[in-house]
């Protein structure tokens, strides 16, 4: 402990440290403070809009209910507070979803599509700034551990009086990693909490994910100064050490996640959203002929063993749309089910690209804790049609279930409109995120037991 005391007396006396570290705080709370305020805009637009459309569903006049159920509503996504942070896929899927009968609608607005060409620039989002600049500062801050004492001549000093090799090393990656923990953590809770105080977090378990999320980030940061640490091991002089640290960092955290992904697509290529959507059309549009219908609807009057619709007890065409309703959502289900399982899959399988490059690990691990991946967004997706689907039943039942007579036309008021509940999205809990990346959470892990390994040897034969 003594040890590492000393260290950090000497690391607080270096300035090239307190400049690094101010650059490095100042650009994550300008990120994130940034990041924060376009979150609160959207959360309070959000919450405008949702009160509007609520309030149009309710006000409508008196219909019939399949018209109320064409009237439709659009329903938004709740962003996770931890958005800030690590905004994940959602900037590249849609927020909101219009609910209407027998459409399954794709979610559009895209964040991405009001991007700045700042924000296309990179650097854009705190976990950017995680992934590429901790790991250069870690490097920065380590590359000189040991081969600048051995320019200088003091490690040699320090070696012939005494001090073991191991212990040595422990007490100088303890210290700078305690700083680099300082620098990188203190920040990143300042925003989580700020934006955990601020912003919606109903149901997203904030705290928890915060704290794990930001003890990644460490991990993450420990495994390039232990790589910086290795550098300076090896490499007889200074400049030679950063050579080696700046050469790793270029492959781990710029070539290798672009290696990766090229990859995946030649192993792994995306399932065809337009093929997709075509086998929907040829499924459904022979259900809805008229022929089919008038097939469907003799085949119902049979069933209940009259020939005039007047005499059936409940009404034809509320059991033909019911009828329509759930052969649609087989279709939906069948077609668009395989559709999102193959992409979760793909994502799953990416996961491994972490052995290629910690930062590629750290991605996946990063977006799953923050409630910014896509199953995330999947689950969203779902939910909302879950939500359509029920409309629909409920709009399909009033008509099934009041038959009219004597061409008496079916209207329905307020009393139905209020049956429908606003749209309550219910994220998926931490322990799911937990199970979606242990994959290359471990990968992570991996990475930082395998440098640890790695040292050892040259540790014991370290030589001034």
């Amino acid at each position: 402990m003594r040890r590492v005391r000393a260290e950090l007396a000497l690391l607080w006396r270096d300035a090239r440290v307190r400049w690094i570290g101010g650059l490095l705080v100042l650009l994550l709370m300008v990120t994130g403070l940034g990041a924060w305020q376009s979150a609160r805009d959207y959360g309070a637009e959000v919450a405008r809009v949702t009160a509007a459309e609520r309030a149009r569903w309710l006000g409508q006049d008196a219909k019939n209910p399949h018209s109320a159920d064409h009237y439709g509503l659009w329903v938004f996504r709740p962003s996770s507070p931890l958005s800030i942070l690590d905004p994940g896929t959602e900037p590249y899927t849609g927020r909101m979803v219009r609910i209407e009968a027998h459409l399954f609608n794709d979610a559009v607005y895209r964040a991405v599509q009001d991007a700045g060409p700042f924000d296309r620039a990179g650097l854009s989002d705190v976990s950017d700034v995680v992934g590429l600049v901790v790991p250069l500062v870690a490097l920065l801050l380590g590359f000189a551990a040991f081969a600048a004492d051995r320019e200088r001549g003091t490690l040699r000093l320090a070696l012939g009086n005494g001090a073991p090799p191991g212990p040595l090393f422990a007490a100088r990656f303890a210290a700078l990693n305690l700083v680099l923990a300082v620098l990188v953590c203190l920040p990143l809770l300042t925003l989580g909490g700020v934006a955990i105080a601020s912003l919606g977090t109903a149901g997203w378990q904030a705290w928890p994910r915060l704290l794990v999320w930001v003890a990644v980030q460490a991990l993450y940061g420990a495994v390039f100064l232990l790589i910086a640490m290795i550098a300076s091991l090896l490499a007889r002089t200074a400049r030679g050490a950063l050579t080696i640290s700046l050469a790793v960092w270029i492959a781990l955290c710029l070539v290798a996640p672009r290696l990766a992904t090229a990859g995946m697509e030649m192993v792994s290529p995306a399932p065809s959203y337009r093929e997709t959507r075509l086998r929907i059309d040829g499924d459904l549009r022979p259900h809805k002929s008229a022929e089919a219908s008038d097939a469907r609807a003799q085949a119902t009057l049979a069933r209940y063993g009259v020939s005039d619709p007047q005499e059936l007890p409940v009404d034809l065409r509320g059991i033909m749309m019911v009828e329509n309703d759930h052969h649609a959502f087989a279709v939906y289900d069948r077609e668009l089910g395989a559709f999102f399982a193959a992409l979760a899959t793909r994502d799953a399988a990416f996961g491994w690209a972490g052995l290629l490059s910690p930062r590629v690990a750290l991605q996946r691990v990063s977006e799953g804790l923050a409630g910014t991946d896509f199953v995330q967004h999947a689950h969203f997706v779902w939910s909302a049609e879950a939500y359509r689907r029920a409309i629909s039943e409920r709009m399909n039942a009033e008509i099934r279930d009041n038959p009219q007579r004597d061409g008496r036309a079916m209207l329905a008021g307020p009393e139905l409109w209020r049956e429908i509940p606003p749209f309550a999205f219910a994220s998926l809990p931490l322990s799911r995120s937990l199970a979606e990346i242990r994959v290359p959470a471990l990968l992570l892990g991996l990475w930082l037991a395998l440098l640890a390994a790695g040292s050892i040897p040259l540790i014991r034969r370290l030589a001034p």
